[in-house]
């Protein structure tokens, strides 16, 4: 059995999640963790270049590295071997990386149990995601739990993405354009998930969309997506529009939808990217999940304390069987109307 990681030994913290929007997200709270347990260490968090935006301005003390399309294995070495980590810990279990850091000497290289390459890491935690009995940002702390404890005074903040309010006023301004003036009440629906779980149809979002318009009309409709969904986005939309039905598809990067979000009444969507920013953002939302594991909502649903969850009743993942009529009944408790 490995002995216990003493914090007061430990320099520099590496934090890996290099895959998609919800998982960086839902590995925040191991971030915020880490920051508080190693109070004297310097504390990096790797993801995707591409999501780099969203952490720009976090309330912690924690350096952001990116991973470049464009970099090679060497570069990648280079960059950590400039930083000398002391903890690694792979939160997104990767082979190039075990071996990095292998490779590098890292003192203490904590992952999982269950992949081949295992042995590459000198911590290891028994735990099967694929089963999915637990929310994953858990799984993310118990990488720290099991081998240094957290203390029962670092808690995770209700807000876990920031932004300034320079930002907030351009984008303010920059929504007027698109008929979300100053105090304008909206709610957004976000029909894509690009296939990381099972979906309501685009039909059923017709019907809540149409639906919230007459049960909730003081409130707008704002439907948000990539541009490559915009088909998706379309269909998904009540066919008879007006100026309370906003159809923002491809118009905002990252910073901008989050801005959207936040002052947002209410965020409707399947299990995607966009419903975790809600959810660090501690936001009224409303998810659709299927009841399989591993994408169930178990493992899956947003952070937050504001969230509804609708799932096929019946156990299984047949999504047509989410009523919409109960899904706008749901929306008048999240609008206390």
């Amino acid at each position: 059995m490995k002995r216990k990681i003493n914090p007061s030994e430990i320099k520099s913290v590496l934090i890996s999640r290099t895959d998609n929007i919800g998982d960086v997200i839902l590995t925040l709270p191991l971030v915020y963790a880490a920051r508080c347990v190693f109070r004297n260490a310097d504390v990096f968090f790797y993801v995707n270049e591409r999501l780099k935006p969203l952490l720009d301005g976090m309330s912690i003390n924690v350096n952001i590295l990116t991973e470049d399309k464009h970099q090679n294995y060497a570069d990648r070495k280079r960059l950590f071997a400039k930083h000398k980590i002391d903890l690694a810990i792979f939160a997104k279990p990767r082979f190039d990386l075990a071996l990095m850091f292998f490779q590098l000497g890292t003192k203490f290289r904590v992952g999982t149990a269950y992949r081949w390459y295992s042995f590459l890491y000198n911590h290891r935690v028994k735990e099967h995601r694929k089963f999915a009995d637990k929310h994953e940002s858990e799984y993310n702390l118990n990488l720290l739990r099991e081998f240094v404890g957290i203390d029962e005074n670092c808690r995770v903040p209700e807000r876990l993405l920031n932004y300034e309010e320079r930002e907030k006023n351009d984008f303010l301004e920059k929504a007027i354009s698109f008929g979300i003036s100053p105090g304008t009440k909206y709610i957004i629906i976000h029909p894509g998930s690009r296939g990381s779980a099972k979906d309501i149809s685009l039909e059923q979002f017709r019907e809540i969309g149409i639906k919230l318009l007459a049960a909730y009309p003081d409130h707008k409709i704002v439907y948000t997506g990539l541009e490559s969904e915009k088909d998706i986005v379309i269909n998904s939309m009540p066919v008879e529009r007006n100026e309370k039905v906003i159809d923002l598809t491809g118009k905002l990067n990252l910073r901008e939808l989050m801005i959207l979000i936040d002052h947002s009444d209410l965020f409707i969507s399947n299990s995607t990217g966009p419903i975790h920013i809600a959810g660090a953002l501690n936001k009224n939302i409303i998810g659709f999940y299927p009841n399989s594991a591993p994408v169930n909502d178990v493992r899956w649903k947003p952070l937050g304390i504001n969230t509804t969850i609708f799932k096929p009743s019946d156990g299984s993942d047949n999504m047509s069987l989410i009523d919409t009529n109960e899904v706008v009944s749901s929306a008048g408790r999240h609008l206390k109307v």
